[in-house]
């Protein structure tokens, strides 16, 4: 029986299989190489990594954790986990491989919808971001379109504030904001824009102008938009896990769920930055080698 199966392969994964691996425990990490920040040039805000692509990030944490015969990778995507009734896991991938494990670490991570704009996708990631403390510091100054459309939309537009004052806000003609809200928008001088946007235009992801209904067109540097994170795995209904108040799997900062022996770390349990989603990974690793060696001991 394999210690632990750790499903999914990014800062949170390949930390939580590093920190269990290091503890002697045997390690599977199942991955179907299908990142959330794969459509970006540069990740930012991890000390020793900043400004790396996110395949270069991914390849030298895979050469760190292959340096421990502890640790195995499968590339696969795991689409059934069941409890049996030892409290040992079955996992099963849709190529039909299996694997039963004592412990499973969820790090699926999150995927974004982008908001409904002709042209966005092809600009996602290269010029318009979600993040403003991933992204923020590149386009400080610049003149930048905020393209929002859900309850998110008054908090971004505070954040990304904080990096240039010359923002236009495009609600796309959803009623996105209240009274109170535009007219502190105006206070501080942010420019709104509430009619349709027709088009994105650029060159090679990079964002130029963005052109409204009624051929209303504005010149922009780059952008922020709210995206709808969502999970896509049926782990969430297979295990009977609980959520959290923000829709997220519900875990304590050991990563442990309701669910004895399934643990949630990164992006499933909320939306954060690659540095703090290591950080939950190395935890949750660290933690069940503890729990394991406290009931090896007490045998």
């Amino acid at each position: 029986m394999i210690d632990v199966v750790v499903i999914g392969g990014g800062p949170a994964g390949m930390s939580a299989a590093l920190a269990a691996g290091r503890g002697r425990q045997t390690v599977v990490m199942i991955d179907e190489e299908k990142p959330r920040n794969a459509v970006t040039q540069e990740s930012h805000g991890f000390l020793t990594r900043d400004g790396v692509s996110p395949d270069l990030f991914r390849k030298r944490g895979r050469e760190d954790l292959m340096e421990y015969p502890t640790i195995s990778l499968v590339n696969e995507r795991v689409i059934l986990i069941e409890k049996n009734r030892n409290d040992s896991f079955s996992l099963t991938t849709e190529s039909g491989s299996e694997f039963i494990s004592r412990t499973v670490i969820l790090a699926t991570g999150l995927k974004d919808t982008l908001p409904e704009v002709n042209k966005i996708d092809q600009y996602y990631g290269r010029s318009i971001f979600s993040c403003p403390f991933c992204d923020g510091w590149e386009l400080k100054d610049k003149r930048l379109i905020l393209i929002v459309n859900n309850e998110k939309a008054l908090h971004l537009i505070k954040l990304v504030r904080n990096w240039s004052d010359n923002l236009i806000v495009a609600t796309n003609g959803r009623a996105v904001l209240n009274e109170e809200e535009k007219e502190l928008l105006g206070r501080n001088n942010v420019q709104l824009v509430e009619s349709i946007i027709m088009d994105l235009t650029g060159k090679d992801g990079m964002i130029k102008s963005v052109r409204f209904e009624g051929d209303y067109e504005i010149a922009v540097d780059g952008g922020f938009c709210t995206t709808h994170l969502k999970d896509e795995t049926p782990f969430v209904r297979q295990l009977g896990l609980k959520l959290n108040k923000g829709g997220f799997v519900e875990a304590d900062m050991m990563g442990r769920t309701n669910v004895s022996g399934v643990y949630a770390i990164g992006e499933i349990t909320g939306p954060s930055q690659l540095i703090v989603s290591a950080s939950q990974g190395h935890l949750a690793g660290a933690g069940l080698v503890a729990e394991y060696a406290d009931r090896n001991f007490n045998k």
